[in-house]
């Protein structure tokens, strides 16, 4: 407070004494103009300097970035697009006795929100007649999730190499 106080008075004496020596008339209005903007900053500085709550610098530096959410959107809606049709796949191929062990789905979701499914596999486990388990499985497949979407069956890798050996 005391520093406040000092720094108004030392403004008042400054402006005080500039006024004294002014020594014409002429340009008056300008000098009265630039000491009171000399005084009104003095005050102002003073009084900022006092009390924090006049600091408008985190106001200035406020975080206005945009924050876009759309990927991440379409990305929870890619997963519970798969997660909805893969449930009605093994639902459906668990009906016929088919049980695959995973079921890769490939969702797409477009610029304007439309989704389409490119690409269904079907990976199975070791199974005695992979050829004719795998057709049932694709044509049941298909019939779920449309002609225009990609269905393909294969084997794991240990199952394949189960065959081989064979």
């Amino acid at each position: 407070m005391r520093q406040m106080l000092f720094s108004i008075c030392a403004a008042a004496v400054i402006t005080a004494l500039y006024k004294a020596l002014i020594p014409t008339e002429r340009f008056s209005a300008q000098i009265k103009l630039l000491i009171s903007c000399f005084f009104a900053v003095t005050v102002i500085n003073a009084v900022s300097g006092l009390n924090a709550a006049w600091d408008f610098s985190d106001i200035l530096s406020a975080d206005t970035s945009y924050n876009d959410y759309t990927v991440q959107v379409f990305g929870l809606a890619e997963e519970k697009t798969a997660d909805a049709l893969r449930a009605a796949i093994y639902e459906k191929l668990g009906e016929e006795g088919i049980v695959p062990e995973k079921i890769y789905i490939d969702v797409n979701i477009s610029d304007n929100g439309s989704i389409s499914i490119s690409d269904i596999k079907l990976v199975f486990g070791s199974v005695t007649d992979h050829a004719a388990y795998a057709e049932r499985a694709v044509a049941i497949t298909k019939r779920l999730a449309g002609t225009g979407t990609g269905v393909t069956a294969e084997l794991t890798p240990q199952a394949k190499k189960e065959r081989e050996d064979e």
